[in-house]
């Protein structure tokens, strides 16, 4: 008789053949429950798209990619399987303390110390372990489960196909609302990965951003029509010059007379191109076929756009076709990655703290950005989408220098403007 055997026979356990036989089935039971347990937490914890890479590197991740394709068969299979091994044990634990004490107390010790030995060594070990590693443990198992899953089919869809009936007879339609991940989920992971360190804060910031750009037009981040900085015919080589020493911009919109009479855009890169017109009085065959679109098209649209047909200025029109002003690949981008300055952008701020609840700001600061530096939220509640906008909508009319207005707990000062636009604004919080 074996050592194991003697230590049990020497506690009070007689080891007959009987014994010895249901402690072994119990012992495959049990390492069989936590197999499947752990198994079902690594499968549906790990990364779909690491399962992917896992794909191309072994045959054990080819199984697993098409283990975790087919959900409804994973599970059904690992279900109909864990259930089966905890009922035999449970079965086979009865028989086996019957025997030892009696009718009496028989079943209730076997479910005492069953219910221990299944939660302790079937369910919480192995699910700790496949949690932890779940990479490691799905590539291990997903060989057998597969090959169980072929041999189990019969067994699983038969409980999957009374499943669908009562589901039927319930009215609980197949589909699940929740299905997919959603923009929320993604924010929430995100954060969540800051906070663990595995991403940047930056990078959060992007994911945050990327999806604001589909709910915002590209009118909110355009250069308006005030702002336009144009060329008109004729058009001399000194012209541009003057224009770009001005301004520091290398794409002009080019006009007749008004706005509205768009010719087209010249780059300065095609003058640089073409020295051959770098005397000439008339740069008209410089120019290039303007491209349009809608102010109502959305930030994301609006760069996919400009990004697949390689032009970096768009004219923004409004739904009569005047023109409403000029976006560029750079203003999208820096929706994305803020704002985007080289050696030659002005310095100025575009919202700076001079006390502790005192700002200055540009009139074309957007309304988000105010709301998250003065920690205030629904300032947004016109067809506007800046500083300057806004203090107009309230003020119901172009305001001139010194007006001061207050809203929300917050007075606004006009330090400046330009024309009829809102400059500069003094903000300053009440409360």
């Amino acid at each position: 008789m074996p050592d194991w055997a003697l230590s049990i026979q020497s506690v009070g356990l007689p080891m007959n053949p009987d014994t010895i036989m249901y402690l072994a089935i119990l012992a495959v039971c049990t390492a069989a429950s936590g197999f499947f347990s752990g198994s079902e937490t690594a499968l549906i914890g790990i990364s779909r798209e690491r399962v992917h890479q896992l794909a191309e590197d072994s045959e054990s991740g080819r199984k697993l990619e098409r283990l975790i394709a087919e959900p409804e068969r994973m599970l059904s299979t690992l279900l109909v399987a864990n259930n089966a091994v905890n009922v035999l044990s449970a079965s086979v634990a009865t028989i086996l303390f019957i025997s030892l004490v009696g009718d009496a107390w028989g079943p209730w010790i076997a479910t005492l110390v069953m219910t221990a030995v299944l939660l302790i060594f079937g369910e919480i070990t192995p699910k700790t372990i496949a949690a932890r590693h779940p990479e490691a443990f799905s590539l291990t198992v997903a060989p057998t489960i597969w090959n169980l899953s072929i041999v189990l089919a019969p067994v699983a869809s038969f409980f999957s196909a009374i499943t669908r009936w009562l589901l039927r007879l319930l009215r609980v339609s197949g589909t699940a609302s929740g299905d997919g991940v959603t923009e929320d989920d993604i924010r929430a992971l995100a954060a969540l990965g800051e906070r663990g360190g595995h991403i940047e804060e930056a990078e959060r910031e992007i994911i945050d951003a990327l999806f604001h750009l589909d709910d915002r037009s590209v009118r909110e981040v355009m250069t308006p029509r005030l702002d336009i900085v144009t060329l008109s015919t004729p058009l001399t080589a000194d012209d541009i010059r003057r224009a770009v020493s001005a301004t520091g911009h290398s794409r002009f919109p080019v006009t007749s007379g008004e706005l509205d009479d768009l010719l087209g855009v010249i780059h300065v890169k095609d003058l640089l191109q073409n020295p051959e017109y770098e005397d000439s009085h008339d740069l008209t065959r410089l120019i290039r076929t303007p491209n349009y679109v809608p102010e109502t098209m959305s930030i994301l649209d609006t760069l996919s756009a400009m990004r697949s047909s390689r032009y970096g200025m768009a004219v923004v029109v409004d739904e009569h076709g005047g023109v409403e002003g000029v976006v560029t690949i750079k203003d999208l981008v820096a929706e994305l990655v803020g704002e985007l300055q080289d050696e030659y952008d002005p310095r100025m701020p575009i919202i700076a703290q001079i006390g502790p609840a005192l700002w200055i700001a540009d009139g074309k600061l957007d309304l988000d950005d105010l709301e998250d530096v003065l920690d205030i939220a629904d300032l947004e509640n016109g067809p506007y989408s800046t500083v300057g906008g806004y203090i107009m909508a309230i003020y119901g009319r172009v305001p001139d220098e010194g007006d001061q207005m207050t809203d929300n707990g917050v007075r606004y000062t006009v330090l400046s403007m330009d024309r009829q636009r809102v400059a500069r604004v003094r903000v300053e919080r009440l409360d």
